[in-house]
């Protein structure tokens, strides 16, 4: 209910009618897991292909970043559970539907909302997502004059993200035999 309800007011606030067509997905999930993460997909590239190509470091460019990001993240997150229907999800999706009457408090309620839900349903592995996004901070800053082009922002972001993925996995992948360090 969360992440639909931050798709939606992300349509509003970004003026794209593309973030309504979560809501195919979200029918899709009362059906069949595997129809709905097939509408997700399908959401998420008919998205990318409709957003603005602006810079991170702009601010209109870092508003589509953090709306984009959390709404998507919110909604795989429910897509992947199931559609939770609970006083609570109730509460938080009213919280973020009244923060939208401004779009600074919308984005600063939005990342809370992101970093509750995740800390709720993920526990200790939120650390790992705090990371990347501290990590990708990190490096855009430093390499703002070198990584002027939105592409190049992404392969940051997305490389910081694999890192801290290989981080979040070592222990299972050497739980089955398969060392990721030299022994000595």
């Amino acid at each position: 209910m969360i992440g639909l309800m931050a798709s939606i007011l992300a349509a509003v606030t970004l003026r794209n009618p593309m973030f309504l067509l979560i809501i195919p997905a979200y029918a899709l999930r009362l059906r069949s897991r595997n129809a709905a993460l097939i509408g997700f997909y399908a959401y998420t590239i008919a998205l990318a292909a409709t957003l603005p190509s602006t810079s991170i470091y702009e601010g209109a460019g870092l508003k589509v970043a953090v709306i984009t990001g959390s709404s998507i993240l919110l909604a795989l997150d429910e897509v992947l559970r199931g559609i939770e229907v609970e006083k609570e999800t109730l509460a938080v999706s009213g919280v973020l539907t009244a923060s939208a009457l401004n779009d600074y408090t919308f984005i600063i309620i939005l990342v809370g909302v992101t970093l509750y839900t995740l800390h709720r349903n993920f526990g200790k592995a939120l650390a790992y997502l705090v990371g990347w996004l501290v990590g990708s901070v990190l490096l855009l800053y430093t390499g703002r004059e070198r990584l002027s082009d939105p592409a190049a922002q992404a392969l940051v972001i997305l490389g910081v993200g694999l890192i801290f993925l290989l981080l979040a996995e070592r222990k299972e992948a050497e739980f089955l035999e398969v060392a990721l360090r030299e022994k000595d």
